[in-house]
């Protein structure tokens, strides 16, 4: 699945979050999992969602090496942790960790935006600025 284009959501009071239904209209079950990973994002100040297969994928292919150099064991070791499960309730809505939430300085006020294999949850107003700079830039 590619995931394009940017939507205004809101994470609401118990911390969940509506995944758009332009998203949730390409997922099959079959192939991407029953719902999302969330992983920190680069930059700090974001998270970023990978459906569960796609992760899957991701992960099997680090686990494909024997032996890890210490730069790629380490990694592992503080990045694995991190990453969380969430799975799409009834409405289309998945649960962001308090923690994570707080640690990635997002408010409730986000874009969430389609980044080719994942989604990226960004703060609105970060998002705005760097949507203008674009703009103002693109034709460069």
């Amino acid at each position: 699945m590619v995931f394009i284009g940017h939507y205004e959501h809101a994470i609401d009071e118990k911390n969940r979050l509506a995944i758009p239904a332009k998203y949730r209209s390409q997922w099959d079950p079959e192939r991407d999992g029953r719902g999302f990973v969330i992983v920190p994002g680069r930059p700090q100040g974001s998270l970023w969602l990978y459906t569960e297969r796609t992760f899957e994928q991701m992960a099997s292919a680090s686990l494909s090496k024997l032996n890890p150099d210490a730069r790629d064991l380490e990694f592992e070791q503080r990045y694995f942790p991190l990453v969380q499960s969430a799975e799409l309730d009834t409405q289309g809505r998945i649960l962001i960790p308090e923690k994570m939430r707080r640690k990635a300085r997002l408010g409730r006020e986000v874009v969430i935006c389609g980044v080719r294999d994942h989604l990226e949850i960004r703060p609105r107003e970060e998002f705005e600025k760097i949507l203008d700079l674009c703009w103002d830039n693109f034709g460069q």
